[in-house]
């Protein structure tokens, strides 16, 4: 049994903003050593101009994401991966 996921980027006026961000920071807090995680500051991060997230959405759930940076407009770069 299949299950497709699909991959979204989480848009800065999205309505979803605030349940993408929380079921995120949930994972950050089960997957990484409190040293690693950005659970305290993950809102912030991402409200950073040039900052962006994809997440993959199972079944109504978050199940992955990535968070990227674009430094200038010739290269860009993973932040955080789960």
């Amino acid at each position: 049994m299949g299950s497709n996921g699909t991959v979204t980027e989480l848009q800065r006026n999205s309505t979803n903003w605030t349940v993408v961000v929380d079921e995120i920071v949930k994972m950050e807090k089960k997957i990484f050593p409190k040293h690693e995680s950005l659970a305290r500051s993950f809102d912030e991060e991402l409200k950073k101009k040039n900052s962006g997230l994809l997440y993959i959405h199972i079944h109504g759930q978050v199940v992955g994401y990535v968070m990227y940076a674009w430094p200038t407009s010739l290269s860009a770069s993973i932040t955080k991966l789960a």
